[in-house]
């Protein structure tokens, strides 16, 4: 009796060691580094994104046709305008030779949002 006590219990145990396992780590209770190192890369890359793209359209702001360049803007497909941002160097940040990853996307999107 003693020892079919122990089988029940042990069973019990760990049948409940599973589960809580489970149940905290589908409900994100419990956060693995690899889920924790991307989460964190991804908000970093959002924020330098997010500080730079009002840059990336005080530049296009302060380009002589602004105002053809937004009517030339809209009228591109969604997968055309960040090539159209980057080629007209506004992505590009000053002292650098390059357009910022990332940043002509949005800014096209917040441009054709604004106007």
């Amino acid at each position: 009796m003693q020892s079919k006590r122990r089988y029940v219990f042990a069973i019990g145990a760990t049948l409940g060691a599973v589960s809580m396992m489970i149940l905290s780590l589908s409900t994100g209770w419990v956060v693995t580094s690899g889920l924790a190192k991307t989460s964190a890369t991804n908000m970093s890359q959002s924020a330098v994104i997010d500080s730079l793209v009002p840059i990336c359209i005080h530049q296009f702001k302060a380009h002589d046709s602004a105002a053809n360049s937004l009517l030339a803007l809209k009228k591109m497909e969604t997968w055309e305008r960040e090539g159209y941002v980057s080629d007209k160097g506004w992505a590009t940040m000053p002292g650098s030779t390059s357009p910022a990853r990332g940043v002509a996307r949005e800014c096209a999107s917040q441009l054709i949002a604004m106007g």
